[in-house]
């Protein structure tokens, strides 16, 4: 199965959901997903969505797997396919060692804006790679988007180490303050290449392009320090 939809329609099918079930059960999971938006994915009319990570959830399987066709099911263990609130000191429980293992953070496909949305949560676990040794709060991220091509592809695993200095011209993921109480953050990996008391100034590749956010709007800034796959 080498398409979103494919994969879309084979899950259903396993799961036994119609589409509209899909639909009501992601949106238990955070924002409201109409069955039109997995009409839409599963026909291949859209090949992205801010609610992939939900209708994974919802389905059972690795939303991983659901963009790349990478590993069907979670590893046993793992914490793939929890909903709900979670911490790093939950990932470092659920696996043993914190050692071995770095927690993958959630972040929705991104939408028209280039931004995508932060979920936050847990959503799987992987081998501590060796550039992450060491670094207690690390984790990581899937790239989505093709908007850092080619130093970044869609369904890699970005490599975050928040403890590492974020000098100019390192790759950096920024979540900024949502803009309504209530709703989730947005965040994006870019390059950063300026930054004053008041602004950072961020660029990536696909469109080229550079853009502005204020300080006060920023929730974090953390290093990318490597990608790799799952």
């Amino acid at each position: 199965m080498s398409t979103l939809s494919e994969r879309l329609q084979d899950a259903m099918e396993r799961a036994g959901m119609t589409q509209a079930a899909v639909g009501r059960k992601a949106s238990t999971f955070g924002e409201t997903v109409s069955q039109q938006v997995v009409q839409h994915l599963a026909s291949g009319r859209n090949t992205s969505s801010k609610h992939l990570l939900a209708i994974a959830k919802a389905l059972d399987v690795n939303v991983e797997w659901l963009m790349t066709g990478k590993r069907l099911q979670a590893e046993s263990g793992s914490l793939a396919l929890k909903t709900g609130p979670a911490s790093l000191r939950a990932a470092k429980t659920a696996t043993g060692s914190d050692a071995e293992r770095v927690p993958v953070l959630g972040m929705a496909e991104c939408g028209p804006d280039g931004w995508s949305m932060w979920n936050g949560d847990i959503i799987d676990t992987i081998p501590r790679p060796s550039n992450l040794v060491g670094a207690p709060r690390a984790y990581a991220v899937y790239i989505v988007g093709d908007s850092m091509e080619p130093r970044y592809y869609s369904g890699e695993l970005a490599h975050i180490h928040p403890g590492k200095p974020v000098t100019i011209g390192a790759f950096v993921l920024v979540q900024i303050r949502p803009e309504h109480d209530g709703e989730a953050p947005k965040a994006v990996v870019k390059r950063l290449i300026k930054r004053t008391g008041s602004k950072v100034v961020l660029e990536q590749y696909n469109p080229a392009k550079k853009f502005e956010i204020k300080t006060d709007d920023i929730v974090s800034i953390h290093r990318v320090v490597g990608s790799g796959e799952s």
